[in-house]
């Protein structure tokens, strides 16, 4: 079997949309592995009934968590089941582009030593409207560009538009646990990138950006600054490693400055997130109990996107 579907599920609202999107596929060598992990069991019970039609079908694997899994568990979860030779893991809210089974598997032939595969992105809201698109990059580049180009703002990692071996994907321990969720998709594909990236310029991911992605829950957001804390040790690592062979182009402290710039804009972007969802009082309460982790060009700027949000 060319490749294993990963469907992690916790919401439904967009759900059938993603299943018609897999259905609709014209490279029919997958399997698709349904994971059920929906909070409560009346949520469990109606994603089941929305997956019903496809319980039965040969090559899925419906699975479903007793209590609510962490991301990071409930992905390994798919991951350990997994037995085709490629995997990709799609949100219960984006959509795939009929011939994305197909192009990646063009791609995957043309680079065969290569165990990162990624494509172009069409950001939509969540009406459907479009938002914009993701960058172009070359149809090939190391791990150090990917990262290069990943912390100074001219790659988009979003987690379902990667196709990775799931032999390196398993030796790679899966998914790491050490985070809530947030950069959990950057972290394991930069590292599995070490013999570098494939990209296709095909848009073959509809991502719908709305407020019930795990990113933009108000929920998650108190816990975002640990995982930026472990985004930013291990790119360190990552940088460490790559900045210290003989071929390599990017100086080890070029990154280093480059990276630390990019940790503190993601720390300023929690409070923006935080602002969008909460009123003034509950903004500033959020700001001076983590005063520490956002610098004041990120205050001014969370504060000028309230005002322009309720204007």
């Amino acid at each position: 079997m060319k490749f294993t579907i990963g469907l992690p599920i916790t919401k439904t609202k967009y759900l059938k949309d993603s299943l018609d999107s897999i259905a609709a596929q014209t490279n029919s060598d997958y399997e698709l592995i349904i994971r059920n992990n929906a909070k409560t069991a009346e949520l469990k019970a109606e994603v089941k009934e929305i997956c019903k039609e496809w319980l039965e079908k040969p090559h899925v694997n419906y699975q479903e968590s007793d209590e609510q899994l962490t991301i990071s568990e409930n992905f390994n979860k798919i991951v350990a089941s997994a037995k085709g030779k490629y995997f990709t893991i799609l949100s219960d809210d984006d959509l795939l582009h009929p011939d994305f089974l197909k192009k990646f598997d063009e791609l995957i032939s043309k680079y065969p030593t290569t165990d990162v595969f990624h494509c172009r992105v069409k950001r939509i809201l969540e009406d459907g409207s479009l938002y914009n698109f993701s960058e172009n990059a070359p149809e090939w580049e190391t791990q150090m560009d990917l990262i290069y180009h990943r912390i100074t703002g001219k790659r988009s990692i979003i987690l379902s538009d990667f196709v990775v071996k799931t032999d390196a994907l398993k030796a790679n321990g899966g998914f790491p646990s050490e985070t809530s969720g947030w950069g959990i998709d950057e972290i394991t594909w930069c590292r599995l990138a070490e013999n570098g990236v494939a990209f296709t310029q095909e848009v073959l991911l509809i991502y719908r950006r709305f407020q019930g992605n795990h990113s933009f829950n108000p929920q998650t957001l108190k816990n975002r600054f640990n995982d930026i804390e472990f985004i930013d040790r291990e790119i360190k690592k990552m940088i460490i490693k790559g900045s210290a062979k003989k071929d390599a182009l990017y100086p080890r402290e070029y990154l280093m400055n480059l990276h630390i710039k990019r940790i503190q804009k993601q720390k300023d972007m929690v409070l923006e997130h935080f602002a969008y969802n909460h009123n003034y009082f509950k903004v500033v309460s959020f700001y001076l109990s983590n005063k520490k982790e956002i610098s004041f060009q990120g205050v001014v700027k969370a504060f000028g996107a309230k005002i322009k949000k309720t204007q």
